[in-house]
Parts: C-alpha cells; sequence; structure tokens
C-alpha cells in the first residue's frame, strides 16, 4: 500500500486484486485489522496508486449476532452502514479465504470460537427448555456407560 499508512496496532489479514460493482476497473484490495482499503494504479509508464475508499470494519451491519458478509460463488456481499459493496475475485476459493478472514475481523473470533459459542448455546437452550443437565447427562454417559445411566436415570437441571 503507497498512500495509506498502517496505524501501528493495525496488521494486514488479505490482500488481492479485485473489481467492484461500486469502483470502475481492476482494483488492489488490501484487508486490514480494522479496514478495507481500496486502491487502483495509475499511469502508463510509471506506476503510481491511487487510493479509492476506506471502509471501516466497524460499520459492517450486523444482523442477529451475524455479520452481513455474504459469499455467492466468487463475489462476496458486504453490508454497511455507508453502503453495500460486491466485490468480485478471481475465483470462489480466493472470495471464500478474504469471507473467513474477513468474519473474524469483523467479530473479533476465529471459526474454532463461533463453533464452540454455537453449542455453548445450544447446550443451554436444551437445559433452560427441557430442565436437564445436558452436560451433566453426557458426562455421566461417558464415565459410567449407558447401562450405568439408565439405571441411574439423567439428573434435573440443579
Amino acid at each position: 500500500m503507497v498512500n495509506y499508512e498502517l496505524h501501528p496496532e493495525e496488521v494486514v489479514l488479505y490482500e488481492n486484486d479485485v473489481t467492484c460493482k461500486a469502483y470502475k476497473g481492476n482494483l488492489q484490495m488490501t484487508l486490514t485489522s480494522q479496514k478495507i482499503v481500496f486502491e487502483k494504479e495509475k499511469g502508463l509508464f510509471k506506476k503510481e496508486r491511487e487510493l479509492i475508499d476506506i471502509i471501516l470494519l466497524e460499520n459492517v451491519k450486523f444482523y442477529n449476532d451475524t455479520a452481513q458478509i455474504k459469499q455467492k460463488g466468487s463475489e462476496v456481499e458486504v453490508q454497511t452502514v455507508d453502503k453495500n459493496l460486491t466485490i468480485a475475485f478471481s475465483g470462489m476459493l480466493e472470495a471464500r479465504k478474504f469471507t473467513g478472514k474477513m468474519i473474524n475481523a469483523v467479530t473479533g473470533t476465529t471459526l474454532a470460537k463461533r463453533g464452540s459459542n454455537m453449542i455453548k448455546d445450544a447446550f443451554t437452550m436444551v437445559d433452560d427448555t427441557l430442565g436437564l443437565d445436558t452436560r451433566g447427562a453426557i458426562k455421566g454417559v461417558l464415565e459410567n456407560g449407558v447401562k450405568g445411566t439408565i439405571i441411574n436415570g439423567i439428573g434435573k437441571k440443579k
């Protein structure tokens, strides 16, 4: 990045050449831990980069605790407070790589952590709905076996 300087706490997560319907021509896109930076190469002989736009990650919209970043094939749609962007990549794998890094940066978590939280939330919902101690039941099955758990019963939630 020539025209944009990183802040001391900012890290580059992803760089690639893309196209975007909001801006004409090929763009150099850089995803940092705080922003998406779009730049365009200018000049025929002496190549220079011109800053086109900067999108702050804190402006990405959320709905039901889900960042509004959707991948459709080789395109990724990002909804922000200011505008909706459709970014086209060279292939589906590049789009998936960008989407994963973008969601990690926006939410501040990794895919494994989000998956773990979803499972914890599901257990809590089942416990609250049925009044059972699901974690205790699974622990009992692992410690006592299926036969011992059936004989001793599944404990009620305390």
